[in-house]
């Protein structure tokens, strides 16, 4: 009887692979970490090699150590960061083995020649997105002004988890999420726009075709299996991005819900029929036949790993930093954090930096934890304002990804946006929501509803704390001035930046 789903999620921090049960029990689960690598300022890039190795690594290890179950395997689903852009040449060899990332800022200068000579508006109409460095469409042009001998070999532009399933399966493709946010697809006909190609120089023959996520793209191939120790001939469907995935995976896909899904970024999300035009947030069409509208914060769960690292060096656990901080009163005594270590994808200073501000002799370790969980509610507070303004006004959130696991940080943001927060029994909900893609396109859910009501459970409510709200209130008062007051000064930094001293220069003679 095969009733079981194999699940890979290729992460920013991390690959992970899960064999799942038709009822969203995780049976096993295995993780790979592994870092970002940033060679200038704004830039963000991983080796697509690694991403392979580390889903043999995790299908290997799941293998060893559950191979009575292995013959019970349906079909795998993965689901990825979105926007690294990964080129393959007409061989299926990487073009270059870096991939830019979602958070990679170095198209900008890209973005502002766009915006400068194109009207926005028809272009928000029919890409159902502003204009980012995070698109893939303009990776490419920023690919072609610096490395044209790389731009000339690229037969196929793939994004991570699509990258995955060629390597699987041989089959280059890709969903309707990824594709909806390669600032490409026409929001309407849901295929690659001619206009949009022609105004970016590519082919259609160089985008991968477009499947809904459930759809069963190819197989797994002799040499695949040789390699990851999955079964030949499993089948394979299109997956979805990672967020669409933590999203379905925690019972957010019907119009008018609403969600904080905290990873590596924090973001924010409304589902609605289609797509919410504005110029502040970005649309993405979700695993089923719906769009969620969203803000991003690049640094959310992210921040915490920077603060991990940082700050005690690796030494203490998250766990430890959360007990840290919630040994400190609301509003870490007067220190306050801004949260943006990577820039804004959506701003008008998409170069804006990370600060503690009010720091005093008194301010420990847990202050500056309590701050950093506090400064990117904070922040998400600004994006979810955005939402307020353009969609329904959510009743409640339903929370999802890493910083899901958290009741200090689920109370605080519940307090901050002035919101119930849900939290979901089983918070994996990334892996939950591939294993709901892989199952509806093998038959074993009849549909995403029956996907979701088999494996997603409410488990606990966090309210709004009013005392809690109306101090955050006068904390964001202060937060949106320094906001707006420090925009002025990161070119400045930019300049400070970029000017290096030699290695003796530095050391005392």
């Amino acid at each position: 009887m095969k009733d079981l789903l194999l699940t890979l999620d290729i992460g920013t921090g991390s690959t992970r692979a899960g064999l799942v049960a038709n009822t969203g029990k995780i049976l096993g689960f295995a993780q790979r970490e592994y870092e970002q690598i940033t060679p200038q300022a704004g830039w963000s890039e991983q080796s697509p090699s690694l991403w392979w190795q580390c889903v043999c690594q995790c299908t290997q290890e799941l293998h060893a150590r559950y191979a009575e179950y292995w013959p019970r395997i349906a079909a795998v689903g993965a689901c990825g960061q979105m926007h690294g852009t990964v080129l393959l040449d007409a061989d299926g060899e990487l073009v270059v083995d870096r991939a830019m990332l979602w958070n990679d800022k170095r198209a900008q200068p890209q973005v502002a020649r766009f915006s400068h000579q194109q009207p926005p508006q028809p272009w928000l109409e029919l890409l159902n997105n502003p204009p980012t460095a995070a698109w893939p469409a303009f990776k490419l042009a920023w690919l072609r002004e610096h490395h044209p001998s790389q731009w000339e070999r690229i037969a196929t532009v793939l994004m991570p988890k699509d990258y995955v399933n060629f390597r699987l399966c041989g089959v280059r493709a890709t969903d309707y999420s990824e594709a909806s946010c390669y600032y490409l697809m026409d929001s309407a006909t849901l295929q690659w726009s001619p206009e949009a190609l022609r105004q970016f120089g590519l082919r259609a023959d160089q985008l991968p075709a477009i499947h809904l996520s459930s759809e069963v793209i190819g197989h797994i191939t002799p040499a695949a299996a040789r390699v990851t120790g999955l079964p030949p001939g499993v089948p394979v469907v299109a997956g979805t991005a990672d967020m669409a995935a933590t999203l379905l995976g925690s019972g957010v896909y019907q119009a008018g819900i609403a969600s904080d899904s905290t990873g590596t970024s924090t973001l924010l999300t409304v589902v609605s029929e289609h797509p919410l035009l504005s110029a502040g947030v970005n649309n993405l069409h979700l695993a089923n036949s719906a769009w969620g509208g969203f803000t991003l914060l690049d640094a959310g769960g992210d921040a915490m790993r920077w603060a991990r690292s940082a700050l005690s060096a690796g030494q203490l656990s998250h766990q430890q930093m959360l007990d840290m901080a919630a040994e400190v009163p609301p509003g870490a005594e007067g220190l306050l954090f801004l949260p943006y270590l990577t820039g804004e994808r959506l701003a008008e200073h998409t170069n804006s930096r990370a600060q503690f501000f009010g720091l005093q002799r008194k301010h420990r370790q847990p202050h500056l934890y309590r701050a950093v969980l506090e400064g990117v509610a904070l922040a998400s507070l600004r994006n979810l304002q955005q939402l307020r303004r353009h969609a329904q006004e959510p009743e409640a959130m339903i929370a999802s990804g890493g910083g899901a696991r958290s009741p200090l940080w689920l109370q605080i943001k519940a307090s901050v946006y002035n919101l119930p927060l849900l939290q979901t029994r089983n918070q994996e909900n990334g892996t939950t929501g591939c294993a709901i893609v892989a199952g509806v396109g093998v038959g074993l859910f009849s549909s995403f509803a029956q996907g979701v009501s088999r494996t997603v459970s409410i488990e606990r409510e966090f309210t709004p704390d009013p005392r809690q709200h109306e101090h955050y209130l006068r904390c964001f008062e202060l937060f949106e001035q320094l906001y707006r007051q420090a925009q002025p000064l990161y070119e400045q930094l930019d300049v400070i930046s970029s000017f290096s001293f030699s290695p003796d220069e530095g050391t005392p003679q």
